[in-house]
């Protein structure tokens, strides 16, 4: 798998991985890694899917609705 481990956008890591999963992503607390703060993100997927996801990544980023 290869992941991405970007620091959140929100001090707390556990928030900001509850709030994307209304958009449908699957951002798992860096806490649980040894890395509080930060977000992992894995982009082991078919390219449509990685595409889709960075769809809803931008929507949930700007805060708009799925």
């Amino acid at each position: 798998a290869f992941y991405l481990f970007p620091r959140s956008l929100e001090p707390d890591d556990m928030v900001f991985s509850k709030r994307a999963k209304k958009f449908d992503l699957l951002l798992v607390p860096g806490s649980g890694f040894g890395a509080p703060n930060f977000i992992r993100w894995s982009y082991a997927a078919s390219m449509d899917n990685i595409k889709a996801g960075l769809d809803r990544l931008e929507m949930f980023l700007q805060g708009k609705a799925v």
